[in-house]
This record gives structure tokens, C-alpha cells and sequence, in this order.
């Protein structure tokens, strides 16, 4: 499997120092993107709170790759789930997204192109296809940075807007702001999918 974070960086011997489980990371990971969208509802300088909620969920993430890799008896269980929980925190996200304003056409596309390529290179994986030796633009980590910042750029307009603009102005800008994350997020998920696919039929043209 394989890590993000070097396990002789730094980062990599504070997660293996603290004796995590791999499914104990995952549900922090999970918990973390699940408050989005109840921050996102209290609206104002909460928005703002997705920000470090988001970096829970990508450091549970980089912590699960890295403990996963270094276990020698990986739950079952944690295999099947793990996957699930990172979709529901992603579902969290984009819910997140159109309560703020995002068109829900875009968040139902964006939502099943990343569920297409994860499912294409999960079934790529049993295939044998273990490495596919490039990273696209359809990655986990991509998508976390695409709504940081969105989340960040909604919570600066709730907070500094608040005096200067009115309630309806606030609320267009937001929505404003939060499309065009969607649609970075829509495009990016397209042409991440569109890498894998190429790669993967250029793997198994002789099949």
C-alpha cells in the first residue's frame, strides 16, 4: 500500500508514536467531515470551522495509509469499511456545498464522477493493475484542497462581508464562491477519471 507520508519523516513517526488503530483514525476522519455541514447550517465565522475539521480528515487519512501499511493484522472489517466511510465524508462535503448555494446538478455530477473513479480503480486494483504508476487529478487529497478552499473562501465572505455587504449580497457572493469550488471540483473529478481510464486500457490492451 501505498503512504503519503514517509514513515521515517516526521510526521510519519508522531502518527506511528501515538499507537493508533487503522479503524480508530478512520472513524476521527469520518466524525471530523460529518460536523461540515452542521457548521456550514450555523453559518457566519462557523463556516470557518470546516477549515481545521477538513485537516482532521486528511491527516485520519494520511495516518489510516500509513498505519494500514505498517500493520501486520489489518481488520477485515476496516478494509470493507474504510472505503465507505471515505465516500460518506466526501457525501458530507457536498451537502456541505449546496446548503451554502452550490446548484445541485453540479454536486449530484461531481458526487458520481468520484464514486466512477473510485469504483474504476478499485476494480483496476483486483485486476492486478496495483500500481498504475501516475497520480491524477481525481485524488482524495485534491479534492480536500478544492473544498478547503471553498469552505474558506465562504467563511471570509460571511465574516468580512457581514458589515459591508448586506444579508442578500453575503448570500450571493457565498454561492458565488462555492459554484465555482463545485465546478473546479466537477472538472478536476472528469479529468481525473479521464486519466485513469487511458491508463487503465493502455495496461490491458492485450487483454
Amino acid at each position: 500500500m501505498r503512504t503519503r507520508v514517509p514513515a521515517d519523516s516526521l510526521v510519519g513517526r508522531v502518527i506511528l508514536s501515538t499507537r493508533f488503530q487503522p479503524g480508530a483514525v478512520v472513524g476521527v476522519g469520518l466524525v471530523a467531515s460529518l460536523l461540515i455541514p452542521v457548521c456550514v447550517l450555523l453559518g457566519g465565522p462557523i463556516i470557518l470551522v470546516s477549515l481545521p475539521l477538513i485537516a482532521v480528515t486528511a491527516l485520519a487519512d494520511a495516518s489510516y495509509a500509513l498505519l494500514a501499511a505498517r500493520s501486520t493484522s489489518l481488520s477485515r472489517r476496516v478494509l470493507v469499511f474504510e472505503p465507505l466511510a471515505a465516500r460518506l465524508s466526501e457525501g458530507a462535503w457536498l451537502i456541505a456545498l449546496w446548503f451554502l448555494g452550490a446548484p445541485g446538478w453540479s454536486v449530484t455530477v461531481t458526487g458520481a464522477l468520484c464514486w466512477m473513479y473510485v469504483l474504476t480503480r478499485n476494480r483496476a486494483r483486483q485486476v492486478g493493475l496495483r500500481e498504475l504508476g501516475m497520480i491524477t487529478m481525481g485524488e482524495r487529497s485534491v479534492r480536500e484542497l478544492v473544498v478547503a478552499l471553498g469552505f474558506g473562501a465562504a467563511g471570509v465572505i460571511a465574516v468580512a462581508g457581514g458589515g459591508a455587504l448586506g444579508e442578500g449580497a453575503v448570500e450571493q457572493w457565498i454561492g458565488g464562491a462555492i459554484t465555482i469550488a463545485v465546478t473546479a471540483w466537477m472538472l478536476l473529478a472528469a479529468l481525473g477519471l479521464l486519466q485513469l481510464v487511458i491508463v487503465v486500457s493502455t495496461a490491458l490492451r492485450n487483454d
